[in-house]
């Protein structure tokens, strides 16, 4: 133990000699291991740590895949009338089955305390949904089996802010739409579930549940064999694999659904890849860019160790020379480069720690899991585990070096060994140049996607839009005239506040998801129904198409004149889809077999409005009057700032009814952001990767050829000493770096061609193999490549000759 204790006293002295040398490694190593921490706590936290429920392998989302609808809609979610054939007609391996309605935004407001009236997530689900989950409540009790009674468990974070955590809320009746609600527990704080968007496969609603209320079904729903909008869960009993179990309920869907107009299939998937789907591969894509950069970082040091133990080959011969055994010199480096890497290690770790924070504060909040990111045990055993890969890694050249290093011819002479430097230095560069260029590749793909979905014509205008949620409570809401009504009223309130140019309502705003889904066809149409078309309506007032900037392209939009008619707005798309070549101003069309049918006034622009990067399909716009809902998004469009209006929209719906709570206040602006908050901060860290990786190799190259150089430095002033121009001196240092460095580009080129595939499902309009961005990722990674060689080429023309050829 002294003796060890004294080598690493010894190896410390040597790196505080050296301390430009040993700073420039410990950060490069910081860097490679912070980066790559701070996204593999991100990857582990989201897709690989288990979910927070008992035995969670054995949890899956029931999905849905209708043959009739496949083209247009690949994976639905459940229905009433399917969930409840389960129940009855499983056997032992589907009959664990919970189902949620994402559809019930409800308003809770507390009962005979005064409170003022808030709007809350909340998701209503069939009594056995806590049991399918193994959730124990912190207070009180979850729904039993078989509850029909209106119930409410509220989360940890809900209770604290709203009862301030007083224990005796359990037993308190609340309102949640207007009907009397008992709450009956609460939920632990380490509970966790998905966001609304993450567990139906529209994205149809969105939003974080605050509390959790019963859920029941009428007989009418259950007959129904539609309604494919409930996502629901399976506990699959021990034993029992995912393919028996959906053989089981497909049979049962067989029978329930025969001699119905759709015959829907099951397909079992794990609850944390259907939660965590859409961010998979940007992720894994973020991780391997991070693994890039550690992969140059080492290899950009296995160079600069490698030349470093050159320069130390007499005292390794030495040591060799009075006795010392073969190993020493292994163990010699080997020691060096653990300490060198236990000191990034530690640099990386509180690099990850920032480097999570920022990435946290750069990726959508509505990511999947996010609030379970942080840097646990795990990570930091990963860690660990890295920064000794890293340690072992840097050593072998070194080691390999040190091992054949013959004591007594370096000690008699040093210059032929200095211009043996092997292919072990060009190969490194060609690695370097071959993981830039990748790097460089990748973010050029996003970049030009973003750039894309940026440049997307959306059909319609985002400049000085203000939007507001109200939901009104269905208790004294029901009838469709007071509905209509109030809508009236709050519009005539807008129209007429200062500032406003327009006024628009929709049940979903443009970029927030799909809304209401049915079918839309002529009325000579006669095919069955899964055959026939099917649109995205929008229930709108006559100026919501002008106050959006969606464009009329032919025909009309309907005005307060035409309420008794029934009018429709189609969008373009609808239009070809119906009457391809032909005019379809005045044509009826139904919705199933809606009588009387409706007259298409007009057509509009296709304009994106479930998604930026896809196209909605065929649209309807349907006078909000004809069906009135409960829930709308109020749109102004303003001549001033958009937030000066919040007051104004709040008082205007304040006066026509007090207990309806206007809530969450946004611009067009900021849903457009949210909509490829996404799509942003993957190129954007990939960006910076990439940037990191050009200037490692920069930096890496550089540190080969210096190294080479200054071993030569002697044969230069030969050179030039008998009139060697400096030109040709210069082309030489260069081609010393380059030529390594187009094996590198070859390298790279391969490996992002191998890889095109993978990257096109990440991509948006763009080939992975754009000969723009492969030439541009080419160009840049071999101008840092000329830098790295151009310094030490310029260093070597100004040899100081006669001195030099003096002193050998």
């Amino acid at each position: 133990m002294m003796s060890m204790m004294r080598d690493f006293r010894v190896t410390l002295r040597g790196l505080r000699r050296r301390p430009l040398f040993t700073a420039a490694t410990i950060a490069t190593l910081s860097l490679g291991i912070g980066a790559t921490t701070a996204v593999w706590s991100f990857v582990d936290g989201v897709l690989l740590s288990p979910l927070p429920y008992r035995q969670p392998e054995r949890l899956m989302m029931v999905q849905v895949v209708i043959p009739e609808l496949e083209d247009r809609f690949p994976i639905l979610s459940a229905s009433p009338r399917a969930v409840d054939a389960w129940w009855q007609g499983c056997g032992t391996s589907c009959r664990d089955v919970a189902a949620m309605s994402t559809g019930t935004t409800g308003r809770m407001i507390v009962g005979g305390a005064g409170g003022a009236p808030e709007a809350l997530d909340g998701l209503r689900v069939t009594p056995g949904f806590f049991a399918v989950l193994g959730v124990e409540p912190l207070l009180g009790r979850v729904f039993g089996a078989g509850e029909r009674e209106p119930a409410a468990v509220l989360t940890f974070g809900l209770w604290q802010r709203r009862y301030g955590g007083d224990p005796s809320v359990l037993g308190r009746v609340v309102t949640v739409d207007d009907q009397p609600v008992e709450i009956v527990g609460v939920l632990p704080a380490s509970f966790r579930f998905p966001r609304f968007q993450h567990l139906t496969p529209l994205g149809s609603v969105s939003g974080q549940a605050q509390f959790f209320a019963t859920l029941t079904w009428n007989e009418s729903i259950l007959q129904s064999f539609g309604n494919f909008d409930h996502p629901a869960l399976l506990r699959l009993p021990p034993d029992t694999t995912a393919a028996q179990a959906a053989a089981e309920m497909n049979a049962v869907l067989e029978h329930s659904f025969a001699g119905g107009p759709l015959h829907p299939r099951v397909r079992l998937r794990p609850l944390s890849e259907a939660v965590t789907a859409a961010v998979r591969g940007p992720l894994w894509l973020l991780l391997a860019a991070a693994a890039a950069v550690l992969l140059i970082a080492v290899v950009n040091l296995s160079a600069m160790l490698g030349a470093r133990w050159l320069e130390r080959r007499r005292e390794v011969a030495l040591r060799r020379a009075v006795g010392a055994p073969p190993r020493d010199a292994i163990l010699l480096v080997l020691r060096e480069c653990l300490v060198l890497a236990a000191a990034g290690g530690v640099g990386g770790v509180v690099t990850a720690h920032a480097g999570l924070r920022a990435l946290l504060a750069s990726l959508p909040a509505d990511l999947p899991r996010i609030d379970e990111v942080a840097i646990d045990g795990s990570v930091l055993a990963a860690a660990v585990g890295v920064t000794l890969v890293c340690g072992v890694s840097c050593a072998l050249a070194p080691a390999w070096q040190a091992r054949r290093a013959d004591s007594l011819e370096t000690i008699k002479t040093d210059n032929a060994a200095a211009r043996r430097q092997g292919t072990g230095p060009g190969l490194l560069v060609a690695f370097e140049v071959a993981f830039g260029i990748g790097l460089l590749i990748v973010a050029g793909l996003l970049i030009s996607s973003f750039l894309r979905v940026l440049d997307t014509d959306r059909g319609f205008d985002v400049e000085n839009l203000l939007v507001a949620d109200v939901l009104l409570p269905p208790g004294r809401y029901q009838d469709p005239e007071r509905i209509t009504r109030f809508h009236d009223e709050v519009l005539r309130e807008l129209r007429n506040a200062p500032g406003v140019r327009g006024v628009g309502l929709v049940q979903r705003l443009p970029l927030e998801g799909n809304a209401f889904i049915s079918l839309l066809a002529r009325v000579d149409d006669q095919r069955p129904l899964a055959e026939r078309p099917q649109a995205n309506y929008r229930f709108v007032n006559p100026d919501y198409l002008r106050t959006m900037g969606i464009a009329v392209s032919r025909g009309r939009t309907f005005t307060a004149a035409d309420r008794g008619r029934r009018p429709i707005v189609i969008s373009a798309h609808a239009a070809r889809t119906l009457w391809p070549g032909e005019d379809p101003i005045g044509r009826l069309v139904r919705r199933a077999d809606e009588l009387p049918p409706r007259e298409v006034v007009g057509v509009t622009v296709d304009a994106r409005i479930v998604s930026i990067e896809r196209d909605a399909g065929p649209v309807a716009y349907v006078p909000y009057w004809d069906l009135p809902r409960p829930d709308g998004v109020f749109v102004v469009r303003t001549a001033i700032a958009p937030t000066a209006m919040v007051a104004s929209m709040t008082e205007a719906v304040g006066r026509i009814d007090p207990l309806v709570p206007v809530y969450n206040f946004r611009s067009m602006d900021t849903v457009l952001a949210r909509a490829v908050a996404l799509r942003r901060s993957q190129f954007s860290l990939t960006v910076a990767f990439a940037l990191a990786g050009v200037l490692l190799v920069g930096l890496g190259v550089y540190g080969v050829v210096a190294t080479w150089a200054a071993r030569r430095r002697t044969e230069f002033a030969i050179r030039l000493a008998l009139g060697g121009g400096a030109f040709r001196l210069v082309s030489m240092v260069l081609r010393q770096g380059m030529r390594p460095a187009a094996i590198g580009v070859v390298l790279g080129l391969g490996a992002s061609a191998a890889a095109g595939r993978a990257l096109a499902a990440l991509l948006y309009e763009v080939s992975p193999h754009d000969w723009v961005v492969l030439s541009a990722a080419v160009l840049v990674v071999l101008a840092a490549v000329a830098a790295g060689c151009l310094v030490p080429a310029v260093r070597a023309v100004r040899i100081p000759v006669w001195g030099l050829l003096r002193s050998e």
